[in-house]
């Protein structure tokens, strides 16, 4: 099939800008009565952090310290003041962001309630606003008090696994499920704002939001269609001007304005390394009848078509995606929310998540279902670098309800989400769930929640009626991209689940595989798997004392919230590396732990394309400091693993497969959209830098391809300790390099003499240094880092050959050569 503290006086006002009052609050503590800053946006919690009544959640055992806030009612106050000319126009207050629960109240007079994080509440508030001040109050009831006499209406128990509290309402809940608590998280339900709330005052109608949509698409042309939204209905005409199409003249239908255009032979959007991410630029003008300019705005969109493919072949049931009739190998990662406080999380931060996804070759990430749904400024980093977005909806691990009042809720997020989304070129793929069905038929639900086969049967109804009936029927009204109902549509474990569809395979972590089995089960298209690491020095630091630096430790076993956790790390470090009582140490080999487990995989299923067509591995970034999955951890401190994937995703690149541990194969692998010949050499060196074979060959190679590179040559070093350097020049012609290190009993050390290491220099002004290495043995896996700062280099946790070499790295923060540090074994 092929589907397509306390203060006296507090000042809430804002400049108005543009008809526009950004609101300023102050809140309430329900205990002690005492009022405290809130300011623009953030929450609560962080409202009493930076008024000192509560510690940092990050530090030691602090989260603890925040149960409590769950219990109570908080109100948050702000006023505003209108002029005589305002109260005559069109007054509304605009909620871009409330979480979650809310009443609204306007100079005493009941305005309205919020009950989805993900929605944009706009309220008419002309009937109760006053000339001068105004006084406005919201209370916030928590997730607890408010569903609990609510549940009921379900008629069932829902299973809630990752829903850490004594009563579990995350399903019930449209909030992001990973604040409840997760294998990954600490539990803070957050009560507030993401973003400023404001006033808007408007003498005529206003656009609110603008969509594009590409209808059809052929070589020939695109026939694309254009949406404004309205603020009021109107039975008058608007005058639309776009600089690429001209002007029409247009009436409105539900609040929205809409109008279809051709394109002859457009210029397509291609994700990164396929092509250029093209863009068109328009620039808009609405009038109304008056001529009056009510919305100007430079916008751009792209034009593409996507194809999800799953047919039957020869192995089982693909999941192949299509950009512009093109198969495209899917690389990337699963991202979740950065922060536990959606509030902090700035555009820069998501800007720079986008750029580090880009410059280590990804050309796809997960919006997981777990979280949030991206922000603009995320969405248009995509679309100008050509990372395609595969796009869960927010439910995850969870079995939710499917009563009429939910999925009205769940109705007005997605027609508020699903047209915002799809505008962007970079949207590919809608995904119903993380892992709901795959929960429901293998995670024993049934049992541990003492269901019935009646509780059963209404589960089943409600997963039918939310994921398979209500959301691709508004994707539907919108857009053609592609949708699933869930991912993984096949559980790991039986040898057979790996041919069918997505794939999250946990064998490892939470099965009892041997790590190469990252190697050997692969599914059509791989959406999770994952190893854990223990964040750097610096990172453990922020909120741990190194008497805590013990795996057993109190502090080091609550912050692991996986229930396998340190064991599973200890166990498959100790493999690899050995046993150590240095828990720095044991760091750095956590880290290679999972490079290597990670590598191993991404390998895999890059060199078995067709059979399998993506990889994403779990997970890229973090919402705290803390020992999880994440290859970047909350400082943005890359650990071995966002080098290892940055050099495995490479468009063209030479990789090490191993099925094995010790047998390792080298492949040549290639993404780009056309053939060409590749010229390789491969130097065979002992552990003492002496060459022991010098090998060459010219290689073709198609899109997208992989070889093995001398198979025969190579038998005869497979018994013996060596290390092989590749050199081969890319498509562009660039020249490229890589060193891999063969040993017959890996993790054992290697014998020689200790490297010579020193710090050239550090420029503070600059932010750059230089580091020295002299080795007369084969150095692997050296890793450079602070104690208290960020270094980033082009390269870390990387081999060298015996030799003299000049470094050049990038710091942050207090970057010393008293507290730099290097492992290396």
């Amino acid at each position: 099939m092929v589907r397509i503290g306390f203060f006296v006086v507090l000042i809430f006002l804002a400049t108005n800008v543009m008809g526009q009052i950004n609101l300023s609050w102050k809140v309430q503590h329900p205990v002690s009565k005492a009022w405290f800053p809130f300011g623009e946006k953030g929450s609560v919690q962080e409202a009493l952090i930076a008024a000192n009544q509560l510690p940092d959640p990050f530090v030691g055992m602090n989260e603890n310290k925040f149960a409590w806030i769950e219990n109570y009612q908080w109100t948050l106050e702000s006023e505003f003041i209108l002029t005589e000319s305002e109260i005559n126009q069109f007054v509304e207050l605009d909620f871009p962001s409330v979480d979650t629960y809310a009443s609204v109240f306007l100079n005493g007079k009941f305005v309205g309630e919020t009950n989805n994080a993900f929605v944009r509440y706009r309220f008419d508030v002309k009937d109760k606003i006053v000339l001068g001040k105004n006084k406005l109050k919201v209370v916030f009831t928590p997730p607890i008090m408010y569903q609990k006499p609510r549940m009921a209406k379900v008629g069932v128990t829902l299973p809630a696994p990752n829903d850490v509290g004594v009563t579990k309402v995350a399903p019930h809940c449209r909030k992001p499920q990973y604040q409840f608590g997760w294998d990954w998280s600490l539990r803070i339900l957050t009560m507030g704002f993401w973003e400023s709330a404001k006033v808007d005052v408007f003498s005529d109608n206003k656009v609110l939001a603008n969509y594009s949509n590409t209808l059809e698409l052929t070589n020939e042309q695109a026939i694309s269609e254009f949406t404004l939204v309205l603020a009021k209905e109107s039975e008058g005409s608007f005058t639309w001007t776009s600089k690429l199409f001209g002007e029409q003249t247009l009436k409105s239908a539900n609040k929205q304005l809409k109008r279809t255009e051709t394109l002859l032979n457009p210029k397509l959007w291609w994700s990164r390394g396929q092509g250029e991410a093209y863009l068109y630029e328009d620039h808009w003008v609405l009038q109304n009848e008056n001529g009056d300019v009510i919305f100007e705005k430079d916008v751009r969109f792209g034009v593409k078509k996507v194809e999800l493919v799953q047919e039957k072949d020869q192995w089982g049931i693909s999941f192949q995606l299509k950009v512009n009739n093109r198969p495209v190998f899917c690389k990337g990662a699963d991202y979740i929310p950065d922060d536990i406080f959606p509030a902090r999380i700035t555009d820069e931060k998501l800007r720079n998540s986008v750029k580090t996804m880009l410059d280590c070759n990804f050309n796809m990430v997960r919006i997981w279902g777990g979280g949030f749904y991206p922000r603009e400024s995320f969405l248009e980093a995509c679309d100008e670098g050509g990372l395609m977005v595969w796009e869960d909806f927010m439910f995850a691990c969870a079995m939710y309800p499917g009563t009429d009042e939910f999925l009205a809720n769940v109705r007005m997020e997605l027609e508020q989400q699903i047209p915002r989304l799809a505008s962007h070129a970079s949207l590919t793929l809608f995904n119903g769930n993380n892992e709901v069905d795959v929960a429901w038929k293998n995670w024993g639900f049934q049992k541990d929640y003492n269901l019935s086969k009646k509780d059963e049967v209404l589960i089943n109804s409600y997963y039918q009626k939310l994921f398979k009936e209500l959301i691709p029927q508004t994707i539907r009204a919108f857009t053609k991209i592609p949708y699933e109902h869930t991912s993984p549509l096949s559980n790991w474990g039986n040898d057979a689940f790996y041919n069918d569809g997505t794939q999250h395979y946990w064998g490892v972590w939470h099965g009892t595989d041997p790590i190469e089995d990252f190697g050997r089960k692969s599914g059509r298209f791989n959406a999770e798997y994952g190893f854990q690491s223990f964040p750097e020095l610096a990172t453990l630091s922020s909120f741990s004392k190194p008497a805590d630096w013990k795996l057993d430790s109190p502090l080091m076993k609550m912050r692991q919230k996986s229930y396998v956790g340190n064991n599973m790390i200890a166990k498959h470090s100790n493999l690899l590396y050995g046993k150590t009582a240095d828990f720095q140490r044991f760091v750095y080999f956590s880290q290679l732990t999972q490079a290597k487990a990670v590598g191993i995989a991404v390998v895999a299923h890059r060199t078995t394309f067709p059979r399998c067509a993506g990889t994403l591995y779990w997970q890229f970034n973090d919402c705290w400091p803390a020992p999880t999955w994440s290859s970047i951890d909350y400082y943005g401190r890359w650990k071995a693993l966002q080098y290892e994937v940055k050099n495995d995703f490479k468009d063209v690149t030479i990789a090490a497969r191993i099925d094995t541990l010790g047998k390792e194969k080298y492949v040549l692998i290639s993404d780009i959209p056309t053939g060409f010949l590749c010229e390789i050499e491969a130097r065979i060196y002992d552990f003492q830098g002496k060459v022991l074979d010098t090998l060459m060959c010219k290689q073709a190679i198609a899109y997208p391809h992989s070889v093995e590179l001398f198979p025969k040559e190579l038998k005869a070093y497979k018994k013996s300790d060596f290390a092989i350097q590749f050199n081969w020049k890319d498509e562009t012609g660039k020249s490229c390099e890589r060193l891999f290190i063969h040993e017959q009993f890996p993790g054992k050390p290697t014998s020689g003499v200790e490297p010579r290491v020193v710090i050239e220099s550090l420029d503070v002004l600059t932010g750059k240094g230089v580091l020295r290495i002299e080795n007369e043995t084969i150095l692997q896996d050296f890793w450079f880092a602070s104690k208290e700062g960020k270094v980033l280099m082009e390269q870390n946790f990387a081999h060298f050959l015996p030799g003299k070499y000049r470094i050049e790295f990038e710091f942050e923060g207090n970057v010393t050569k008293e507290n730099c540090y290097w492992f290396y074994h």
